[in-house]
């Protein structure tokens, strides 16, 4: 027990002891790592020194060297500047003594140049010296031939110039004609060669549309309708669609027919009256109040296709930038004849035909094609503008952004402008072609020739008119009066009872303008 007591208080004791020195341990282990950083920061810096002496050491020695060799290349660097300057002395010696020949040499050139301008000066005075006895003796000479010849010497050179001045003018119009016939039949031949590469790359094969202006009636029932009501209905229509519409009596009661006849106006507006009275005519007449909704029916619908032929013309051609309105105009067309000729077809072919041959002559193609497309557009509204349609056409142009050389070809197609350009004389070329062309316009010649009878006839019918000319292919009537019979006051009424007269008695498309001019006449006799 003894034993056991004495164990543990021992082992007590040993583990108070351990405790103890681990505690005083713990106190003097931060004084030991802090003696020990400062040995190894003093080692650390004087390595850092002993490296630092080693380095500037190095450094010092390697600068001694590079200045040793900077040194050296400065020296010989020096030295070969001095040769080169010497060198370059010696060349400006030697050019300074060439300056110097030089120099002698320009002035002794100098003197030699003055020396024979006052030469030059001496011998054009006595030039001009002997040139003035020359002309006194030859006016001394002249006046003495003219008193021995009894001849006026001014008149007889005079004479002389004339006949010279004469053959020469006789010599150059022979030359000239000669030149122009040359001309001509070479043109004549290329331009047969471009027609027949035209017709050869241009051979279309279709039937183009006749439009009619007409309403049949065949039975008696819708002839007897219309004949009893159809006052009101033609007056809201034509007052609607600003067109013309008349009931034409029966020629041949057999057939039991009858037609109304629309025409004038907008061509879309007008073939859309003439579709809703052919819808009307198939209604009784209490239903005919109808009329303005199936008028707007029709002309939307006309319009659409109008604005749709347009872009169709545009596409097929490959033209860009047209103008809606223009295409608007292009395709409205399609309702419009000349001649009883489609003008939508007759565009898109002068348009066509324009882009071949200037293709041919080396002229743009596109420029062409598009005149030949904007060329008839006036006629889709020159029922409202006075003018002509070719004037109508470049005007519009103009309007929606096409260029003054588009502008001035359009107009310039029916002479109404003149242009000499190649463009211009292309879609001349196109727009006869395609008049010209088989089956295309019908009785072109006999209705032309009837047409100016009539117009004839309706001029001379006027009382007081002298004169006539008819010009510009029918569309312009020129009057004259004579200013002893009328005075100035009447020939605004001469103009307007002209125009009547003709549009009483002359079937024409488009319009006539009509002018009328006062004559004065001055006879003597000697």
């Amino acid at each position: 027990m003894n034993s056991l007591f004495l164990y543990v208080a021992v082992s007590i004791g040993s583990i108070a002891a351990g405790y103890t020195l681990f505690l005083g341990f713990l106190k003097a282990l931060p004084r030991l790592e802090k003696r020990a950083n400062l040995q190894q920061k003093q080692a650390v810096l004087e390595e850092a020194h002993r490296q630092r002496k080693t380095i500037l050491a190095d450094s010092k020695s390697q600068s001694n060297e590079h200045l040793d060799v900077w040194k050296e290349d400065l020296e010989q660097s020096i030295e070969e500047d001095k040769e080169a300057i010497q060198e370059s002395e010696k060349e400006l010696q030697l050019e300074q003594e060439e300056l110097d020949r030089r120099t002698s040499r320009i002035d002794r050139k100098k003197s030699h140049i003055e020396q024979k301008k006052q030469t030059l000066t001496q011998l054009d005075q006595r030039f001009k010296e002997t040139r003035q006895q020359y002309g006194n003796m030859q006016q001394d000479v002249q006046t003495s031939l003219a008193k021995h010849c009894e001849v006026n010497s001014a008149q007889k050179t005079n004479d002389i110039v004339e006949k010279i001045r004469t053959s020469r003018v006789l010599e150059g119009q022979k030359v000239l004609r000669s030149l122009m016939e040359e001309l001509n039949a070479s043109a004549r031949k290329r331009a047969y060669r471009t027609l027949d590469r035209t017709y050869s790359r241009y051979n279309p094969e279709f039937v183009w549309p006749k439009n009619s202006n007409v309403v049949e009636i065949s039975e008696e029932a819708q002839w007897s309708n219309i004949e009893s009501h159809h006052e009101k209905l033609f007056q809201d229509i034509s007052e609607i669609a600003e067109i013309n519409v008349a009931l034409l009596p029966r020629q041949n009661q057999g057939k039991n027919t009858g037609l109304i006849k629309v025409n004038g106006g907008y061509g879309v507006y007008r073939e859309a009256a003439r579709l809703t009275i052919e819808e009307l005519m198939i209604l009784p007449p209490r239903l005919w109040g109808r009329a303005n909704s199936i008028y707007k029916k029709h002309r939307s619908r006309l319009e659409s296709q109008a604005q749709h032929l347009g872009k169709e013309a545009t596409s097929q051609l490959g033209l860009e930038d047209i103008h809606p309105e223009i295409q608007k105009l292009v395709g409205a067309l399609n309702w419009r004849t000349s001649y009883r000729q489609n003008q939508w077809h007759h565009t898109v072919e002068v348009a066509t035909l324009a882009g071949v041959i200037a293709s041919e002559l080396g002229v743009c193609p596109q420029s062409a094609k598009r005149v030949g497309l904007l060329h008839d557009i006036g006629k889709a509204i020159d029922y409202r503008i006075e003018g002509s349609h070719a004037v109508i056409s470049g005007d519009y142009a103009d309007r929606y952004g096409e260029t003054r050389v588009i502008c001035d070809t359009v107009m310039s197609h029916h002479a109404d402008l003149i242009v000499e350009s190649p463009l211009a004389y292309i879609l001349r070329a196109a727009d006869t072609l395609s008049g010209a062309r088989p089956g295309a316009r019908v009785n072109l010649e006999e209705g032309y020739q009837i047409r100016l009878d009539a117009i004839n006839e309706a001029v001379r019918s006027v009382k007081g008119v002298a004169h006539h000319a008819i010009m510009n292919g029918g569309r312009e009537v020129h009057v004259q009066v004579n200013e002893q019979h009328i005075p100035a006051s009447e020939l605004e009424r001469i103009a307007k009872e002209v125009a009547k007269r003709i549009e009483e008695d002359v079937a024409y498309p488009g319009q006539i303008k009509v002018m009328v001019s006062r004559t004065f006449e001055a006879v003597s006799v000697a």
